[in-house]
């Protein structure tokens, strides 16, 4: 005989599964478009994160699962947020938060970007060196940025470089150096303030 927990995710499957079905169809017209190269990947991703509330986020979750370079479980991307790129990669349990930008990247499980944040694709996406010509018109060189698993990222912060495992980024950062694992870092350009859980060990060795 079945448990009660266990006829709750047994019915949280099957609401899952519907609401998957009902998704798809209604993105079916964007995903034909999309795939006959009538209308482009930026264009499905910014109307879509104008779509309120619940419904919103599953037609992006569908919409990413099936149009990313990879797209695990449970991403959950909120309202105005938007992935700008087919290339990027994202793991499982990934939570995009409100008004966020992402461009090319490769994001690890259990991920939470807080609000108004910006991915950049690396930190040369626009070049600037020739004084003869305008920057609109010089060449760039978009890099993949990776962020690793377990990361909280604060709001309002521009990542510009590869975010190690582990990390936390204080709110208001500019990331434009690579960051060593399981440390805390903020400030404009970002600094380490401390390890993770370095008080924690410190304890257990005393």
């Amino acid at each position: 005989m079945a448990t009660p927990s266990a006829k709750v995710s047994r019915a949280k499957r099957w609401r899952h599964k519907v609401l998957y079905v009902i998704c798809c169809s209604i993105l079916s017209p964007a995903f034909a478009l999309y795939w006959l190269r009538l209308i482009g990947f930026t264009t499905v991703s910014w109307s879509l994160s104008l779509v309120p509330g619940l419904g919103g986020m599953w037609l992006r979750r569908v919409w990413y699962g099936a149009a990313l370079a990879r797209c695990g479980e449970n991403l959950y991307v909120d309202f105005l947020a938007a992935i700008r790129t087919p290339k990027t990669r994202i793991g499982n349990n990934v939570y995009i938060g409100y008004s966020c930008w992402v461009g090319w990247a490769d994001i690890g499980d259990d991920v939470m970007l807080g609000g108004h944040n910006v991915v950049l694709s690396g930190a040369k996406q626009h070049g600037f060196e020739r004084t003869d010509i305008p920057i609109r018109l010089q060449e760039g060189h978009p890099a993949l940025v990776r962020i690793g698993r377990d990361v909280w990222v604060g709001n309002g912060t521009i990542i510009a470089a590869d975010v190690a495992e582990g990390c936390v980024i204080g709110a208001g950062s500019v990331v434009t150096q690579p960051t060593q694992a399981y440390t805390v870092v903020a400030g404009v350009p970002a600094r380490v303030i401390r390890q993770r859980g370095a008080s924690a060990r410190g304890d257990a060795s005393d």
